[in-house]
């Protein structure tokens, strides 16, 4: 989905809203992790991956702005990392890159700009796609859609393949500082509640070997259930696989989260404005020199 429409039916709807105040582009560098079913903790540094991004803001009002943001990530997660006996002995993991748009609308919570620092709240909508994938034990590379490890349209009762594109809603926030008339730097911190379980590939149940063999291959097999490439003695499946045993939760969306620092840079702001047009004041009626 392209979100050049909103934004051209934005400067239609409220030219003199956005015109008026300034434009500013974004620079973001940080971190992009996630929440689900491979990684339990709400926010955690663990694990980490980098992510950019590029935006642009327009001012509606003094305290209200509209940016349109083009962020891309990374998320991994590995059952090895879990000191929980219940999801380290499953053995599964991903990873899958991240490439979003989005729309957001931020709130500065102080009024006026004679504030050398501020804080702000973010909400909105985003479009990302994302392929999650894994290695095998041989270290070849294997995207984990198509292998439908969860049985996915073939067993009865699972759920429909997932897509590859899908919906979240970023909500977050962060604080801001003025480095000088045109430049700033902010943290900020934004959660993303998706609208997909299956970012990490994880959220039903175990599909019996056999038939996910039969119907997708050895490999789809291989990578569905992979508690037995542990070493030694496995307690959470002491004599190998168990039908229907729960692989994740699917009462629970995934998130995924993006912390780290903007630079914004005004373009074009309300004191330059008024500056050139003051300047045409200053100089109606007069004839230049050519020369």
């Amino acid at each position: 989905m392209s979100y050049v429409p909103i934004i051209l039916f934005l400067i239609i709807v409220f030219p003199q809203q956005i015109l008026s105040q300034s434009i500013a582009l974004d620079f973001h560098a940080g971190i992009m992790n996630y929440q689900g079913d491979l990684r339990q903790e709400v926010f955690t540094l663990k694990d980490s991956r980098p992510a950019f991004g590029l935006g642009v803001t327009a001012d509606l009002t003094n305290r209200i702005a509209i940016r349109y943001l083009l962020l891309e990530g990374k998320l991994h997660a590995d059952d090895n990392m879990n000191s929980k006996p219940q999801y380290y002995y499953r053995n599964l993991n991903f990873s899958s890159n991240i490439s979003e748009q989005s729309i957001q609308v931020q709130l500065q919570l102080l009024q006026g700009s004679k504030y050398w620092f501020n804080l702000y709240i973010i909400s909105g909508i985003a479009s990302f796609r994302y392929k999650p994938y894994t290695f095998d034990t041989a270290g070849n590379k294997h995207y984990l859609q198509p292998l439908n490890t969860e049985g996915q349209g073939f067993i009865p009762g699972a759920p429909a393949p997932y897509r590859l594109r899908e919906w979240s809603f970023p909500a977050g926030g962060g604080v801001r500082f003025r480095l000088s008339n045109s430049i700033s730097i902010s943290y900020e911190i934004t959660f993303r509640y998706t609208l997909t379980d299956y970012l990490d590939d994880v959220s039903t149940f175990y599909p019996s070997p056999s038939i996910i063999n039969a119907t997708r291959g050895f490999k789809a097999a291989e990578l569905s259930f992979r508690a037995l490439e542990l070493p030694g003695f496995n307690p959470l499946f002491p004599s190998g696989f168990t039908p229907s045993i729960p692989r994740g939760n699917p009462n629970n969306s995934d998130w995924y989260y993006f912390s780290g620092i903007k630079v914004k840079y005004d373009l074009f702001t309300i004191s330059s404005a008024k500056r050139i047009d003051e300047r045409k004041k200053k100089n109606r009626g007069r004839l230049d020199c050519p020369f």
